[in-house]
């Protein structure tokens, strides 16, 4: 069953936290909880309630319950039968951490006393409230005023690999074999979660030619490259977030060879190769779903090309080669 808080109707509300329900409860953590969820809901949080799936221990189940909801973080209360302390677990979806505490419940509930469940209560609060502070304070009812409001950049909060991304830049093909470099157009398509990691497609060619010279000739190559990546980004919601990433594909490449001193004597042939490439980046958000990206690729292919004028060889490609790009990324 799902419970939604009364925020979420609210146009202002920003994020969504889950409460976990386990499956065994008592009237200190009912009434602790019920308490929690009306502090996140004045504070401007859409509140989810889940059950606990039987089974999974504290920790699993906060990774892992509503992330169809995408919730930026997931809180529970853990309290053994009669006993005198709980644990308060919250757990930051966005970060990728948790955070646990102990709280004795010695209250009584005699007059002057809090009872046991506003001692939890105010300890889970707090708890919260240290935790998902910068999110906290961006959810709050905001009061009206004629300053402008909070620019859009909620989204900084995110990985900037989030969602459908759309790349477009250019990028500097270098191979060590003897072969001149040459810029490339590249452009990248995505789609990734919040916590960094993404499937990513890179489309790279019709740029300048490399060239190959040797005594008995010359020749000029295109290049072209298609591959499919993966992709992880660290550091969501900070001003720069670099990535490590992985692929392989196809790599193509047109050679046009002229003879000297008789260019009659050039022929144009084309190969295919296997292509697979690692390496790293980062990322520089500008503004909300927009962000500056450069990366840089060491590429291995296989075979590797081998430019040849007769019996000798002048050059060869992709064994290695070094792609360094430079774009822009937009995310929907």
């Amino acid at each position: 069953m799902l419970l939604l808080g009364p925020a979420a109707a609210r146009a202002d509300v920003l994020y969504r936290v889950v409460l976990l329900r386990p499956a065994v409860t008592d009237d200190v953590t009912s009434d602790a909880l019920a308490r929690v969820r009306g502090e996140l809901t004045a504070a401007g949080f859409e509140v989810s309630i889940l059950p606990q799936e039987p089974g999974l221990d504290v920790r699993s189940a906060l990774e892992t319950v509503g992330r169809e909801l995408d919730p930026i973080a997931a809180f529970a209360i853990v309290r053994a039968a009669n006993s005198n302390t709980a644990e308060i677990w919250v757990c930051d979806r966005l970060a990728g951490k948790s955070v646990i505490q102990s709280v004795r419940l010695d209250g009584s509930g005699r007059s002057g006393e809090p009872s046991r469940s506003v001692v939890l209560a105010v300890q889970a609060v707090e708890l919260l409230k240290a935790s998902l502070a910068q999110y906290w304070l961006a959810s709050a009812p905001r009061a009206p005023r004629t300053t402008p409001a909070r620019p859009p950049a909620t989204s900084a909060e995110r990985s900037v690999v989030a969602g459908l991304g759309l790349e477009a830049g250019v990028g500097w093909l270098d191979s060590a074999g003897g072969v001149t470099a040459a810029w490339q157009p590249i452009v990248r398509g995505s789609i990734g979660g919040a916590r960094g990691w993404a499937g990513r497609i890179t489309v790279g060619g019709l740029g300048t030619d490399a060239e190959v010279r040797a005594a008995a000739g010359s020749a000029q190559i295109h290049q072209q490259l298609a591959e499919l990546e993966i992709v992880c980004s660290f550091r969501a919601g900070e001003r720069v977030q670099p990535s490590l990433s992985a692929g392989g594909g196809v790599f193509r490449a047109r050679i046009e060879g002229t003879g000297i001193p008789d260019p009659s004597t050039g022929i144009t042939t084309s190969s295919w190769s296997a292509l697979v490439t690692a390496g790293g980046g980062a990322a520089v958000p500008i503004v909300s779903h927009l962000a500056l990206a450069v990366d840089a690729h060491l590429m291995l292919t296989w075979p590797y090309t081998a430019v040849r004028f007769q019996t000798v060889e002048a050059g060869h490609l992709g064994w290695p080669s070094v792609l360094v790009s430079a774009g822009v990324l937009a995310t929907f």
